[in-house]
């Protein structure tokens, strides 16, 4: 790798790490300060909500520290990006396993393997499985199911929505994609060629449901959004070649409204996203095995 590009990485790796400080901030307020404000959560909500990127970062320094090898993503980026859309109900002991878990496959897999599979996605989904059957599966905060608040389609935009621990901001989302597509090593044609895929079925689906209200609920969902700008494109789980990328993000686009109507919108998305990562590496697997 030249110096020019371990240059850029670590200015991409800091842009990362400013936008999901950025995101911590905002996650703490609508589900800490305003509900405990309200008195919905006792005063160790404030510090208790925390722990979650605290952690995740922590235990993952600790851990590439163990293993004294540097990675393309650490693990403490990914403790902290993979607490960021958590459902709010997870409790931090399960966090905690979850993430050594990741730690463990990033390491002596997705590092050492090369091995394709996006993790991140793979164990969210098998997060949100285990909260279901334990019953604990939930992203609204007390506050936010009590109907106190009834908040205008700006405020959604702006973060008061349903959605990940620290992912309701649809505006931080949107400014976070500027400011990486200025990053020559940022896949910006992934997500942007996602969300007009997503946005071109679900108007056709509202069209056909004659339900406009159906298109502006959705259009504009913070969990998909996120999950187009920030997971979707990350370079070690996704193609480099035009093509590749264009049939990756034709397909992930597609895919996000049928499988939001068969499970729901906060999950929808993740669904899509592992499906489609999937089909790349099938398609790898089988282009290596007629070259060689």
């Amino acid at each position: 790798m030249s110096r020019l590009h371990k240059v850029i990485r670590v200015s991409l790796t800091k842009k990362y790490a400013i936008l999901f400080f950025c995101f911590v901030l905002w996650g703490w307020y609508k589900n800490a300060f305003l509900p405990v404000k309200e008195g919905f959560y006792p005063n160790m909500q404030l510090v208790l909500i925390l722990l979650y990127p605290v952690l995740g970062f922590v235990f993952g320094v600790l851990f590439d520290k163990l293993c004294k090898k540097k990675f393309t993503y650490s693990n403490a980026f990914f403790g902290v990006l993979f607490s960021l859309f958590l459902p709010i109900s997870t409790p931090i002991s399960v966090f905690l396993v979850f993430c050594f878990l990741l730690f463990v496959m990033n390491t002596f897999l997705v590092q050492k393997k090369d091995w394709d599979l996006h993790i991140l996605v793979l164990f969210h989904l098998f997060l949100v499985v285990f909260l279901s059957i334990t019953q604990q599966y939930e992203y609204g905060n007390l506050l936010e199911k009590s109907g106190l608040f009834v908040y205008s389609f700006l405020d959604k935009l702006l973060g008061f929505q349903i959605s990940g621990l620290f992912t309701s901001n649809v505006v931080l989302t949107l400014l976070s994609f500027l400011i990486l597509c200025f990053d020559y090593y940022y896949k910006k044609e992934i997500p942007l060629s996602s969300y007009g895929f997503y946005l071109l079925t679900l108007v056709l689906y509202s069209f056909w449901r004659h339900d406009m209200a159906f298109l502006l609920t959705h259009m504009f969902s913070s969990s998909i959004l996120f999950v187009l700008v920030f997971l979707a494109p990350l370079d070690l789980f996704s193609p480099y070649s035009k093509k590749r990328k264009a049939m990756y993000s034709f397909l992930l686009g597609v895919g996000i409204l049928p499988f939001s109507l068969c499970t729901n919108f906060y999950e929808g998305v993740y669904f899509s996203l592992i499906l489609v990562n999937v089909f790349v590496i099938l398609l790898n697997w089988i282009q290596n095995k007629i070259i060689h």
